[in-house]
């Protein structure tokens, strides 16, 4: 079970930094998008919920585990 949820963490930690980047790299409008996607605060969004989980799994292994 615990190697379960430390393989989730890391897939969460490196899917929420490229989603982060994505979210950054589009707001500074580097990377072009259409405007009426709004990819920019989906993708911020979605990073911030994986990277909630990440630091939920995070905190079990330093307290409980």
């Amino acid at each position: 079970m615990e190697q379960i949820l430390w393989d989730i963490a890391i897939v969460a930690s490196l899917l929420g930094f490229l989603l982060l980047i994505f979210a950054f790299l589009t707001g500074l409008r580097i990377v072009k998008i259409k405007p009426k996607v709004r990819a920019h605060k989906k993708a911020a969004m979605v990073a911030f919920g994986v990277v909630s989980v990440h630091a939920l799994i995070m905190f079990y292994f330093y307290f409980f585990a």
